[in-house]
């Protein structure tokens, strides 16, 4: 089960304390999507694309329309449609970071890392399922994401750790 306030954690950066505290049904319906899913039965794509869409309908009501939220130092921007992909696969770590590190669960992350290009699928990979990996595939991992996605998404969990 998913943690509601792993939910509001993890979107506080992208919408701030206020926009948080205004949409209690969106973060109790996001923690419920995640709660639910079942490998085998459902699907990964389809619960980011229902993620994003969640959050873009409930960030666009909140904000009427103008997309311009408060992020916690107190600076507003305005967010941009393709943020909200990356909320999405944000959410998703939530789920990936519960699944059982066996066979079945790889074989999916590998899949729908590499369908999907998430960031949070591969930090999966990279993390929980190391033992998984060669040390060229552990590269190749490190490699794609410092070389695909801006630091601020990897810093905090890849940071300067090199496979040795």
């Amino acid at each position: 089960m998913i943690e509601l306030e792993r939910v509001s954690e993890t979107l506080r950066p992208w919408l701030g304390d206020e926009l948080i505290r205004r949409m209690p049904r969106v973060m109790t319906e996001a923690q419920r999507r995640l709660s639910a899913f079942t490998a085998g039965r459902d699907d990964l794509g389809q619960l980011a694309y229902s993620l994003e869409g969640l959050m873009y309908t409930a960030v666009r009501r909140e904000t009427e329309a103008s997309f311009l939220v408060t992020l916690p130092d107190g600076s507003r921007v305005r967010m941009e449609t393709e943020d909200f992909a990356v909320i999405a696969d944000e959410l998703m770590w939530l789920l990936f970071e519960q699944f059982p590190t066996d066979a079945r669960h790889l074989m999916l992350l590998r899949d729908y890392s590499v369908k999907a290009s998430s960031l949070s699928a591969i930090r999966a990979l990279y993390l929980r399922f190391r033992e998984y990996e060669t040390i060229d595939e552990l590269k190749t991992l490190r490699r794609v994401t410092r070389g695909s996605y801006p630091a601020y998404r990897w810093q905090s969990w890849l940071g300067n750790d090199f496979v040795v």
